[in-house]
This record gives C-alpha cells, structure tokens and sequence, in this order.
C-alpha cells in the first residue's frame, strides 16, 4: 500500500469516527425529552443497582443535563465503560451503558425506569457472544 493510500484510508476512518460520534450525540440529545427533569432523574437513578439474576452492578454517580450519565460496572470485578448516557423518551427514562473491556467490547445494556416497582428494566446486549437477555436491575 502506498504512503498517499495509507493516509486517504487513514483520513476516512478518522472522519467516519468522527461522524459516529457526531451522530451518536445529536441522536441521545434530539430524543431526549425533559419531561423529566435532570435532578428528578438523578434522585431516580444515582446509586447502586443489582442485576437480579447474578452479581452484576451498575453504579450511576451523575447525571448532567446534556444526557451524560457517569457510571461504572462490576461483575463483580470492575469492568470499563466506554460511554453510557440517559434521555426520557415516551415518558420513559432511559440510560445506556456500552463495555469496552476485555470479552465485552460493545457489550451493551439499554435500560427504562419502571416507576411502580422502582427497577431499571430492559436489555443486555452481550457482543462476543452476539446474544441480546432480557435483565432487570433493583436499586441495593
């Protein structure tokens, strides 16, 4: 491959990363809907929660306006979280935590808020295996 090639694939892969991303927040920003508003979010979601079929926990410490959402994840040993966030859609809040760890690159949960039974509920995409679970976390 000659050193113009290189830098021409180099250029569009860098530029497509860059769309991803660009894309990625207009996308959890423009969905979002302030029904909810951050604090009210923040009072629901900062905490531990346990997975309750093992010992998987989501930690959430903040939530800020712009739909970032700090958390981390152990199982039970921490593993890294490459970005995770929160919007309100369909009168639901809604957080997202992608893996990027060794065996779980891409691995990624999507969870609502069940008001009545005060839990996060939704799925677990789990990459390397290419298989998507049903979970649902409780608040410890």
């Amino acid at each position: 491959m000659s050193a113009n090639n290189y830098r021409s694939r180099k250029s569009r892969i860098i530029i497509l990363i860059l769309v991803i991303v660009v894309i990625n927040g207009i996308w959890f920003l423009f969905l979002r809907d302030d029904g909810i508003s951050t604090s009210k979010a923040s009072n629901l979601l900062v905490g531990e929660w346990i997975r309750t079929d093992g010992d998987y926990t989501i930690e959430i410490n903040i939530l800020e306006e712009d739909g970032v959402l700090s958390a981390f994840y152990f199982n039970p040993n921490p593993i890294h979280v490459g970005r995770s966030g929160w919007k309100v859609k369909d009168e639901t809040l809604w957080i997202f935590v992608e893996l990027q760890d060794e065996n779980y690159p891409g691995s990624l949960y999507e969870l609502g808020y069940d008001k009545e039974n005060d839990m996060l509920k939704g799925t677990y995409y789990q990459a390397v295996a290419r298989q998507t679970f049903n979970v649902e976390f409780t608040k410890k």
